[in-house]
């Protein structure tokens, strides 16, 4: 006869949760994940603000080699536009390694130096071409290719300015014997572009090719220094807006100085005045160019 087992008052494990059980691991995981979540971001940012402050040294260094390449003369902003004619005028037209190119700016002319191609196929018909290789862009901002909308922007106006004052030249060549206060002068730095002059709402999404100067990044190629006169040249040709750094890496820029250190540091402590709203400002009595103008001493841009 088969006995009966007295299940009474034994509790049944049938290897399932119950609904309490399972909101509560939910409810874990879910604050797991609050904390987590903005670490990892906060490690992220801090990794490709380390990439971008190894890809401004890189940069560096090839403009040091450049410099000893060439007479001892900083690399210029930009090759310049001896005649009239864009294009169609063989004056206009440079060699870099990779072949004949229309007026290269300072990456193209700094690539050999780098050892990494800015530009692979050259074109004498288009000033614009993207960058090909990473080392040319900043990977917090890693769409900006455009070598004119560009991430990383060149203190031009003081260390090789290609734009003409009255026919000539306005700070070209350059000897880098020049620069006194080289651990105090910017070369280069992340760049916000022509949208720097505008405040933080008025902004907008960079573009490639595009030609908004509230877009971020346009004109990035180049940095207008802290402080601007009435007669000094701006990025973008006269009339435009200024450009300024990018305070891209949690609320500062990486800076590239000339004896080869990157640094992060905020718009007003390179010497920009900026206003309420977040637009860089031209002549506020606050802005000064000693950062800027290889002497350690606030000039004004050339």
């Amino acid at each position: 006869m088969m006995r009966k087992i007295n299940t009474k008052g034994k509790r049944s494990f049938s290897g399932g949760f119950t609904l309490i059980e399972v909101l509560v691991v939910v409810s874990i995981i879910g604050l797991l994940l609050s904390i987590l979540i903005p670490s990892m971001r906060k490690a992220r940012a801090r990794s490709r603000a380390v990439s971008c402050g190894t890809n401004l040294r890189t940069l560096g260094q090839a403009w040091t080699i450049y410099a000893g390449d060439n007479r001892g003369l900083s690399v210029p902003g930009r090759l310049p536009a001896f005649e009239e004619g864009g294009f169609s005028s063989d004056r206009n037209v440079y060699r870099i390694s990779t072949g004949m190119k229309y007026r290269p700016r300072w990456p193209a002319l700094l690539q050999d130096d780098v050892g990494d191609v800015a530009i692979r196929h050259p074109s004498t018909t288009r000033s614009r071409q993207n960058y090909h290789s990473k080392v040319y862009v900043c990977p917090s901002v890693s769409g900006w290719t455009d070598e004119r909308n560009a991430a990383y922007g060149y203190n031009y106006q003081f260390l090789g300015s290609h734009r003409l004052n009255e026919g000539r030249l306005r700070n070209l060549p350059v000897p880098l014997a020049r620069i006194r206060a080289i651990s105090k002068t910017v070369v280069m730095a992340d760049s916000n572009g022509s949208a720097a002059a505008f405040g933080r709402h008025d902004r907008a999404d960079y573009s490639n090719q595009g030609r908004n100067e509230h877009r971020r990044g346009n004109y990035g190629w180049i940095l207008d220094p802290p402080r601007l006169e009435a007669t000094s040249s701006r990025a973008g040709g006269d009339g435009t807006p200024r450009t300024a750094p990018d305070e891209r890496h949690s609320g500062t820029a990486n800076v590239l100085f000339a004896d080869g250190h990157v640094h992060a540091r905020t718009l007003t402590e390179l010497g920009y005045a900026v206003a309420s709203d977040g637009s860089v400002l031209e002549t506020d009595a606050k802005a000064h160019n000693r950062f800027f103008s290889g002497r350690g001493t606030d000039e004004p841009p050339p």
